[in-house]
Formats: structure tokens, sequence, C-alpha cells
């Protein structure tokens, strides 16, 4: 879907406790076309990480992560409660002054029932290796999903994540936590963001198990490999996982 979604603006005010004054939350921003587009990945037939030789049939991939801005978008209309803020120094208030961004502290049944206000839902890990996996040869388990990208500003720095695996120079890349959704070369399916800025959450359907993968701003690069994965609960969430939709 590449469509633009309207968001009336509006004001919320949490009580912040008895005697206190309410917080005012700010008005929503309206959600912008490059946030609900969607790739289509054809089917097809791949080994994936394990070694396993799996059919997958065709879907589609939301382009980028998902951002502070649909999540608000997409949780008002779910009435989900508006996620934790991560506490990054120089980010306050994250999820309402950096709609940008891409959205944290998600856990995966939150997010599965975001996405479905727009019929969408999780990627399966298979769907979610195939696509990062397009324009790879031989095996995929240990490569990097972005296959052919353009040079990086920072030479060796092809997305965000804590560069040189060395957590003082994790702004290397530009940033020292997330960065805004697409800011790094596409990957040869067109997708942004398939490693680093934010881990993503998959659904294994053959252990009915949810993992997180993609590798994030505060992982080492082995982290964004295609075959590490770690494993979250249903209602776990973290300052470096999020999410992207499939359908």
């Amino acid at each position: 879907m590449q469509g633009y979604l309207k968001v009336v603006p509006f004001v919320i005010l949490v009580l912040a406790g008895c005697g206190q004054q309410p917080e005012l939350i700010p008005d929503a921003v309206p959600v912008q076309q490059e946030d609900t587009v969607f790739v289509t990945i054809p089917g097809g037939t791949f080994v994936n990480s394990a070694g396993e030789t799996v059919e997958v049939q065709s879907f589609q991939l939301q382009k980028n992560e998902v951002s502070n801005r649909l999540f608000r978008y997409l949780a008002d209309r779910a009435v989900l409660s508006h996620p934790a803020d991560p506490g990054f120094p120089g980010m306050d208030g994250y999820f309402y002054e950096f709609p940008d961004y891409p959205v944290v502290n998600i856990s995966p049944g939150t997010a599965e029932t975001a996405a479905s206000v727009l019929g969408a839902r999780l990627p399966t890990r298979n769907e979610w290796e195939y696509a990062a996996s397009i324009g790879l040869s031989g095996s995929i388990a240990g490569q990097y999903p972005w296959g052919d990208l353009s040079p990086a500003e920072v030479p060796g720095v092809p997305a965000n994540y804590m560069a040189l695996d060395d957590w003082q120079q994790r702004d290397l890349d530009g940033f020292l936590y997330t960065a805004p959704c697409g800011s790094y070369p596409l990957s040869n399916a067109g997708l942004a963001d398939m490693a680093g800025n934010v881990s993503e959450i998959v659904y294994c359907s053959s252990d009915s198990v949810m993992y997180v993968t993609g590798g994030s701003w505060a992982q080492v690069e082995e982290a964004m490999t295609l075959g590490f994965y770690r494993n979250i609960g249903y209602g776990d969430i973290d300052w470096y996982t999020g999410y992207r939709m499939a359908r």
C-alpha cells in the first residue's frame, strides 16, 4: 500500500498523579506516504541461514521500519498505550518529538495488534531472511543483508550499529542512538535498514517462537548478519527493538 493516512491532530492530557498538573502530550503528526510503503517480494525457494531449503510465497514487506509517527497512528486506533520513553540522552520525549525515528520499547504482542489496523502482520523468520538475502550468492549464513550498496559516508560503516564494535565510537555512523528511518542505502530488494538501527521482531511459524533479528544501533557488527537471532517474550520490550510489517 502506498497511501496517505490522514491524522486529525489532538491533544492528550495524562494525569501524573493525585494533586499534580496533567502532562500535555503533543499533537499527533500526520502520517507520511513513505511510512506506509510496502515492497512486493516475489515468491521463490531459498536456503535459509539454518541450511533448510524453504519455499516462500509472494508477500509484501514494509520498506521502512515502523516509525514513531506511524506507530502513534496505529496505537491510537487500536487503543494501545504509547511506548515508554527509552531515555536516550539528548532525545527527551523520543516517541513524540522524533516522529521520523523508529519506534522502540514495543513488544511482539503490541506490534501484532498495531499491525492489524492496516490489515498487516509481523513477517515470519523465513520471509524476513528471504527478503534480506535477495541479491546474495552462496550460503547466506553470516552474510550481511544489504548486498551491493552505495559507498557508506563513513568507510566501513554502512548501517546504524555499534561502529567498530566499540560503545564509545558507536557514533561514527553519525548517530549515538537510533537514526531516522531510511537514513542508509536501500538493499537490493529496495528495503531500508534491514541491518542496524533497530532489531526487528519476526515470527517462527515452525515452533511458535518470537525472535528479533537484523541487529541494532546498540549491537556489534555480528548482530547484523543473517542467522543471528535472539528470543523475545511475547510481552517483552527493550530500547533497541522495533519492527516492520508484512502482509
